[in-house]
């Protein structure tokens, strides 16, 4: 892809209305005076000049764009394909330059390992031609970013005329937080400790039947499906699933990191902290949730994912972080004494914060305090 000409803010005199009304009078007072050798060539630069125009201003009809970012969510180092496709669906060529804003804060996307603030690019389009322009950006920072419409431009081969516009539609980047390595994490394998899963037969739940399986003489005789038996001339016993299973609740209490004073860079490790455990989760599908005390950018009220294994999961998780902001809504306990009914029993809940909950509801089987601001120290002071 050649370098984009610049659009330059201001283009040449003859673009000036006053300045074409002056070649206009001119040229008719040269008529009247019969000086006609001199208001003939006036008169061509005025053709040159006004056909200039039209062509810049006609550039925008029966002209198709589309505009893609591919993939939209990412995390931090990864790239995304921007892709500009116009498609000129007349027999007038035409000459564009656009421009695609991605960010007014610097350090947030890069091109060709230099960050960018804007993707600046230009095309010749024939009579029903089309042309394709991929620009891989790389994101850097954690967050959601409203990308606008395109910004295109339209112009004559002299350069005279810009005609400007805005073409495609507004799309959403949404960077999640940075996943760091498990290892880095200092939760102590004893953390979770009688809370994963087991299939030995013994604190079966009676209740939680899920299917049947030819009984076996070290089998319980209670587990014996009467019933089944008989239909099928032979011992069949129940399955039963164990009760016994992990479950996560991820809490983020976004007030300790705004007290003495703001700390963004804790708030970034805590939401990378928060987005590791949840991608572990959702691997291993555990049931897991989210809530957090902090604001999301064009959404309203605190962070509150419900523990859940559903497919999605994962991504609405993900993207609540990538919307959270170092912005307080509530307090931490209230939100949790809020949504203790809706807690599974049996919860592990893990608070990332300096703050640990004073009160926990009863469905709360165990509770970690992760404080983030001194890793080393919180390995040693892990309840």
């Amino acid at each position: 892809m050649e370098k984009a000409t610049p659009v330059p803010f201001f283009t040449s005199i003859y673009t000036l209305l006053l300045a074409r009304l002056a070649f206009i009078v001119l040229f008719l007072y040269l008529l009247k005076a019969k000086v006609f050798f001199p208001a003939f060539f006036l008169f061509i630069l005025i053709l040159v000049i006004e056909t200039a125009g039209l062509w810049s201003r006609a550039g925008f009809f029966k002209l198709e764009v589309i505009t893609d970012f591919n993939p939209c969510r990412l995390f931090p180092g990864e790239e995304t394909i921007f892709t500009v496709t116009v498609a000129n669906k007349k027999r007038l060529p035409v000459l564009l330059n656009w421009i695609q804003s991605l960010s007014p804060l610097p350090q947030i996307f890069s091109l060709e390992g230099e960050s960018v603030e804007d993707i600046n690019g230009q095309a010749y389009l024939g009579s029903y031609a089309k042309t394709a322009a991929d620009y891989r950006v790389t994101a850097q920072k954690r967050g959601y970013y409203k990308m606008p419409a395109l910004r295109l431009y339209s112009r004559d081969v002299l350069g005279l005329f810009y005609r400007e516009t805005l073409r495609g539609e507004t799309r959403s980047v949404i960077v999640y937080p940075r996943l760091i390595d498990l290892e880095d994490i200092y939760l102590r394998p004893s953390d979770f400790s009688g809370l994963e899963r087991d299939n030995r037969p013994f604190l079966f739940d009676p209740i939680m039947f899920v299917g049947l399986r030819e009984y076996t003489p070290d089998m319980p005789a209670r587990f014996i499906h009467w019933k089944a038996s008989a239909h099928q001339d032979r011992l069949m016993a129940k399955i039963i699933e164990p009760s016994a299973s992990l479950q996560i609740l991820i809490a983020i209490d976004a007030e300790t990191f705004l007290l003495p004073e703001p700390q963004e860079d804790l708030f970034e490790k805590a939401l990378s902290v928060a987005a590791t455990l949840a991608v572990w989760a959702d691997s291993n599908k555990v049931p897991f949730g989210l809530i957090a005390n902090a604001a999301r950018k064009e959404q309203p009220g605190a962070v509150i994912i419900p523990v859940n294994r559903d497919l999605k999961q994962g991504k609405l998780v993900l993207e609540s972080l990538a919307r959270a902001e170092l912005a307080v809504l509530g307090n931490l306990e209230d939100i949790l004494k809020t949504e203790a009914l809706y807690l599974p029993w049996g919860t592990t809940l893990i608070v990332i914060g300096k703050n640990y909950p004073s009160l926990l509801p009863p469905a709360i089987r165990q509770a970690i305090c992760y404080p983030i601001e001194n890793n080393k120290e919180a390995e040693n002071e892990l309840p």
